[in-house]
């Protein structure tokens, strides 16, 4: 069926073939992510949806684990097919856990996130061990604890996130391509930004826009 990640049972094994997908533009567009202005609000903890968000494609339409990953760090899944991470995504990650950067050094000290509506929530997991920031960083690394990953309502992702971190919602930041999800957990007062077609560096920039002036308010 659509999802699974392996064939029949018994010994006859089906013929996976890779599907073919529409990538969104937004994954081969240039990205430069850019500090914030010097003295701007910053959130203390910035969280992503995962599926159109972080990475394409989306879960359920892959054949799913077990991945493989190459020498060049391309992972797939069964069926050969490329799970690919926005490149705003991971500029973006990579910017708030720099030691040097704004959202480190300036005290705020910010954290990263995930949370996931996915039903496949273990394969979830495997594929943010095997896909890298850096030579020493996974995304899995880059949350630690601070991933929240099973159906139901965004909302009790955030209240686990809120407890995990000691972060009021007030001083959180979302990302999400589905408007369902921005407009619950925009509810509970977490400034929430809709991204259709994948994490961009415009919505990155709106982000902290919109954060900084909530936080002005």
């Amino acid at each position: 069926g659509r999802g699974r990640g392996r064939g029949g049972g018994g010994t006859k094994t089906k013929t996976r073939r890779p599907r073919t997908f529409s990538f969104s533009p937004t994954m081969d567009e240039p990205c430069f992510i850019k500090p914030p202005p010097e003295g701007a609000a910053l959130p203390r903890l910035v969280c992503y949806d995962l599926d159109d968000t972080v990475w394409f494609p989306e879960l359920y339409m892959m054949c799913g684990a077990p991945w493989s990953k190459d020498e060049l760090g391309r992972v797939t899944d069964t069926c050969g097919t490329e799970l690919r991470v926005y490149p705003a995504a991971s500029e973006s990650i990579r910017l708030m856990l720099d030691p040097d950067g704004p959202f480190q050094s300036s005290g705020v000290g910010a954290k990263v996130a995930f949370a996931s509506r996915t039903n496949r929530g273990k394969w979830a997991m495997e594929a943010l061990d095997l896909l890298r920031l850096d030579e020493g960083t996974s995304l899995r690394d880059a949350v630690g604890d601070l991933v929240e990953i099973f159906p139901g309502t965004k909302r009790k992702h955030f209240a686990s996130l809120r407890n995990k971190s000691g972060v009021p919602y007030s001083q959180m930041l979302f990302f999400d391509n589905e408007r369902i999800n921005v407009e619950e957990v925009g509810q509970l007062g977490v400034t929430s930004i809709y991204c259709p077609g994948g994490m961009s560096q415009g919505a990155w920039e709106k982000g902290l826009e919109t954060y900084a002036r909530n936080a002005r308010q």
